[in-house]
């Protein structure tokens, strides 16, 4: 039994290269491309959504429409695509999750059961278009059913405590 083995001796160290190498293997699975574990933004696959992950890191707006089709999508998407800096200077992930058709973020796809769970978590009816923003605190900060001006949400993203604090840390930067 490993636990009896005395510390430093030969079985001891063995088994410690055993377990060492035991880790480095689930450790390769978790990460690696086609592991166990599918959640990654990275790469063109199917992914199961953990909005957690996200947490203190970004923010999400999270876009739901029937299909790409769907006319408010498509005006959200063309405005989208206009203020990608903008996007990318507010820490923003955008989710595009769709009932018919491929939903995806970022270069992923998500599968159709995560995008279903989505529209479940966030009260989505069947045929509705909603844009819902989470803060990078994991709170809704802001949901609306109808078209969205983009102008509107960075104009709340810029309003929030931590926007307004890294706005601040960054004119800090750029002074020294």
């Amino acid at each position: 039994m490993f636990w009896r083995l005395k510390a430093g001796s030969l079985g001891h160290q063995k088994v410690c290269e055993s377990v060492t190498r035991l880790s480095w293997i689930f450790v390769l699975l978790l990460f690696l491309p086609g592991g166990i574990m599918v959640g990654s933004a990275f790469g063109q696959r199917e992914s199961t959504i953990d909005l957690s992950t996200y947490q203190w890191k970004s923010r999400l707006l999270l876009v739901f429409a029937p299909s790409e089709d769907d006319a408010p999508y498509r005006d959200l998407r063309k405005e989208l695509r206009d203020q990608e800096d903008k996007i990318i200077d507010r820490d923003l992930l955008v989710f595009h999750v769709f009932e018919d058709g491929e939903s995806w973020f970022g270069d992923s796809l998500i599968d159709k059961q995560s995008a279903a769970q989505l529209r479940d978590r966030f009260s989505v009816t069947p045929g509705q278009f909603v844009v819902v923003l989470i803060g990078k605190d994991g709170g809704e900060k802001f949901r609306e059913p109808n078209k969205v001006d983009m102008a509107e949400i960075f104009s709340l993203i810029d309003s929030m405590p931590m926007r307004q604090r890294e706005m601040r840390e960054r004119r800090r930067e750029k002074t020294r």
